[in-house]
């Protein structure tokens, strides 16, 4: 675990995004301040629904933005994306924030996350499909040498 990209916010604050983002929406116009923090909390959620709510809301906010506040939705989105697991989506936006912002030291940490991430989880699952194979092989080995008893 990264304290910089896997921390979650509290359940408190939290709660209170998401009664600020209500309140707003009942009365017919959410900001796109109140529509990022929520996000932003969202994303930081330890629940995966949350953190996908997250990103659905950035993903709406995109287009609305100016170029910092698209900045800051390009990274919550990599970060998203890389709390759900979904690296390639993670590392396209943290690769589009980095292309405008070559030099940015925490988009470069969660880079190198992404990539360690993904080349664990890549090894992981070859590890997974070795074994399978192995016991598929092994199985087969043994039905064709009852076969011949």
């Amino acid at each position: 675990m990264d304290p910089e990209f896997d921390d979650v916010v509290s359940v408190e604050d939290l709660m209170a995004l998401e009664r600020r983002f209500a309140e707003q929406r009942r009365g017919g116009a959410v900001s796109r301040r109140c529509q990022f923090e929520y996000a932003w909390g969202l994303v930081r959620s330890p629940y995966g629904n949350d953190v996908a709510r997250g990103v659905a809301l950035l993903q709406e906010l995109m287009p609305k933005g100016t170029k910092e506040e698209q900045r800051d939705y390009t990274f919550y989105l990599a970060l998203g994306n890389y709390r759900l697991k979904e690296y390639e989506r993670a590392l396209a936006h943290v690769e589009r924030l980095l292309g405008a912002e070559p030099h940015n030291s925490q988009g470069l940490r969660l880079q190198r996350l992404i990539r360690q991430r993904m080349r664990r989880d890549g090894l992981l699952g070859a590890a997974i499909v070795g074994g399978v194979a192995l016991g598929v092989a092994g199985l087969l080995g043994l039905a064709i040498s009852r076969a011949r008893h």
